[in-house]
């Protein structure tokens, strides 16, 4: 349960953006980087853990992901009185990563991590269509993931350039293998800072055996870390959606220079008519008119198709949400049976 929270300083969000930088640094070296000392620094994170305002998360690196698997955005539309029931479903999902309500005639909307397309399938047909009170769904499946939030920034170490993303990491030359020992590590992280030892003792593994693991799975391009935050203390409150069509020969020009702009969390290449959707966090709801007019102005091969505003979001990868703070924890599990 979320215990009362306070608002963070100035201090704490700098402690926050070292850990997106560096998601398992250690204390003595977020405390070197930050010049504070490392049990401040340690008990100022464990106060924003407790209060929902943080948390380290794992999961599947999403560009080699889509390469070799299976992600996809699905819409749901649902009876007013369903959407309740539903969240409550699909929140213990564990192939369900994230799911937000939001405006524009839709519902819900969900990224879905799966190992191929039947299991995708599953998802949909065994559980989705199973839902009380649904109207219809549609299925947005990813075929290049250009940017993803791990590497959004607060930038509170440098405060006049504000949030940005970081240019998006190349794929690996090689292709990563999940394994079932891969899989193991995975599930037992629950929380991204977890030592080996304390992985170790939910895997019945020794704890020089999951540090091997752990290092293949980071280093290897198969698990990303992410410090996710409350959108509230950003400074970026509002979340929204774009849809857009871009002509194939622009389609890698184009996602690639909106993976540079600050306002860009995620950006990814889908099937369908609306071949790019891309998910923004914004200052204001009017820096969405002022966005979209910055894109007609630097990318004229973009066009616009369709935008929707996030109402609440009540999970983001594998955090449950309550009013924007994180209250648990699903293990990201994209083999699980249905």
């Amino acid at each position: 349960m979320v215990q009362d929270s306070r608002t963070p300083d100035e201090t704490d969000l700098r402690i926050v953006h070292a850990l997106q930088t560096a998601p398992r640094a250690t204390w003595h070296e977020v405390g070197r980087r930050l010049g504070v000392d490392p049990a401040t620094a340690a008990r100022r994170w464990q106060a924003l853990v407790e209060t929902g305002a943080a948390r380290v998360t794992a999961y599947p690196s999403l560009r080699p992901w889509a390469r070799d698997h299976c992600n996809a955005f699905i819409e749901l539309d649902l009876e007013p009185t369903a959407r309740d029931h539903a969240v409550r479903v699909l929140s213990t999902v564990p192939q369900i990563v994230s799911i937000s309500i939001i405006s524009s005639g839709r519902d819900l909307f969900l990224t879905v991590l799966a190992p191929d397309l039947a299991t995708l399938s599953r998802v949909v047909l065994e559980q989705l269509h199973q839902l009380p009170g649904l109207r219809g769904t549609r299925t947005h499946v990813v075929t290049t993931v250009y940017g993803e939030g791990n590497h959004w920034r607060l930038d509170a170490l440098e405060p006049p350039r504000g949030g940005r993303t970081v240019g998006r990491t190349p794929l690996p030359d090689h292709r990563p293998v999940w394994r079932g020992h891969h899989r193991e590590v995975l599930r037992a992280l629950t929380d991204g800072r977890s030592s080996a030892a304390e992985i170790a003792s939910s895997t019945a593994r020794s704890g020089s055996t999951v540090r091997r693991r752990l290092n293949e799975m980071i280093h290897g391009g198969l698990l990303s870390l992410r410090c996710e935050v409350a959108q509230s203390i950003t400074g970026w409150p509002v979340a929204a959606t774009f849809w857009a069509r871009v002509p194939p020969d622009e389609l890698d020009r184009t996602a690639s220079a909106l993976t540079e702009l600050p306002e860009v969390r995620m950006c990814a290449a889908v099937t369908g008519a609306d071949n790019l959707m891309m998910v923004l966090w914004l200052r204001s709801l009017g820096d969405i008119q002022r966005l979209e007019t910055e894109l007609a102005r630097r990318l004229p091969a973009l066009t616009l198709t369709d935008r929707a505003v996030a109402l609440r979001a009540v999970k983001r990868m594998g955090c449950l949400l309550d009013d924007d703070r994180i209250t648990g924890v699903v293990p990201i599990d994209p083999w699980a049976s249905p």
